[in-house]
């Protein structure tokens, strides 16, 4: 899901200078509530316009932390139905197999030649309202990942 733009410039703000560190380029910023891997892009489309979920509310923080080894994030929590919707939607297709359990985050980079990010621990805050989601796909590259906006499906308010 796209990141609104407050929550963008406070994230650009953060000291992103640590060489050792392989940082996300902004432009690419977004929460994912749900990784599949080699799946068709088409057939996944046509679940996920299928998803009837509301509106829900994000909250970043506390502290950036990592995620796994070397993934360097900023938690965010108050996703989880929205995650299961997404999760129920496309819940019928092979690429679900050893998926990893929701943990709502924006990653920041990944450790590349570090114990320890510098800005790991720093206070994060923040929460806005998500009224849409994303189907984005994602390829490798040299520089890392790009992603490109397949779909986007807008999400009613909670209290409809």
């Amino acid at each position: 899901m796209p990141i609104p733009a407050q929550v963008d410039v406070e994230l650009r703000r953060l000291n992103r200078s640590q060489p050792e560190v392989q940082w996300t380029n902004p432009d690419q910023w977004h929460v994912t509530l749900q990784f599949l891997e080699h799946c068709d892009i088409g057939v996944i489309e046509e679940s996920f316009l299928q998803i009837r979920a509301k509106s829900s509310t994000a909250v970043l923080g506390p502290r950036i932390s990592l995620l796994g080894r070397n993934n360097l994030v900023v938690p965010v929590r108050g996703l989880t139905d929205l995650a299961h919707q997404v999760q129920k939607s496309v819940e019928p297709h092979e690429s679900l197999k050893n998926q990893l359990s929701f943990v709502g985050h924006l990653t920041l980079g990944r450790l590349k030649d570090a114990n320890r990010a510098k800005l790991e621990g720093t206070p994060v805050s923040g929460s806005f309202v998500v009224t849409e989601l994303e189907l984005v796909q994602s390829v490798l590259g040299i520089g890392g990942p790009t992603h490109t906006t397949v779909n986007r499906l807008s999400l009613p308010p909670q209290f409809e």
